[in-house]
């Protein structure tokens, strides 16, 4: 059993408004953050969203979990995540990367790996982890928490205080080619790019 963790702080300062809320598939599609869960539903035998406003989402088919530490970042709301899944595995992802490939997460869910965590690096120029698409158990708590508590707050830098793992570039040749998951909402001109593989302009 499998949970999946959806960390959606919900400030969107580079953004200029709440991004979860864009409807990209038009306006009676989901939300960003709808889809998002929808995408986990199928994987995990539960669905988590880590957000700092619980209030504003009565509705949405996931359990709501307070961030910890409000305003600590991606890195306060894994942590917030992997303390409260009940099951020993978590599939992670951020809220705002809306053209995650479904059959990638498929396999990601499902990649054997020996460690605290399945981290891809970015495709097609490895090196750069990308912690928000990745496999955590929850013995990636405790290191975590340590490493918080030091003072470090980038995701990135705290990730490698993990045993983890890379599942290489295979993982994105067989189900990702063009690295479209990779693609996030942090400006307006990320939005183009995402509306451009969607083939529309309807948020």
């Amino acid at each position: 059993m499998m949970s999946g963790i959806i960390i959606a702080g919900g400030r969107s300062r580079r953004f200029g408004t709440d991004k979860r809320r864009l409807r990209l598939w038009g306006e009676q599609g989901p939300c960003v953050l709808e889809r998002a869960v929808a995408l986990l539903q199928p994987l995990c035998s539960e669905v988590l969203v880590v957000l700092n406003d619980a209030h504003a989402w009565p509705d949405l088919p996931a359990r709501l979990v307070a961030d910890e530490q409000p305003g600590s970042g991606a890195l306060g709301g894994v942590i917030s995540g992997l303390q409260a899944m009940q099951t020993p595995t978590a599939l992670v992802i951020a809220a705002d990367m809306p053209v995650i490939v479904p059959t990638l997460l498929a396999a990601l869910a499902q990649w054997p790996f020996v460690g605290d965590a399945l981290i891809p690096s970015s495709y097609p120029h490895p090196g750069q982890l990308q912690p928000l698409l990745a496999v955590y158990r929850h013995s990636a708590l405790a290191p975590l928490r340590r490493v918080f508590a030091a003072g470090e707050r980038r995701l990135q830098v705290a990730v490698t205080a993990l045993h983890w793992v890379d599942p290489g570039p295979e993982l994105w040749q067989m189900y990702d080619p063009t690295g479209r998951s990779l693609l996030n909402l942090n400006t307006p001109d990320d939005l183009k790019l995402v509306q451009a593989y969607l083939g529309t302009t309807n948020i």
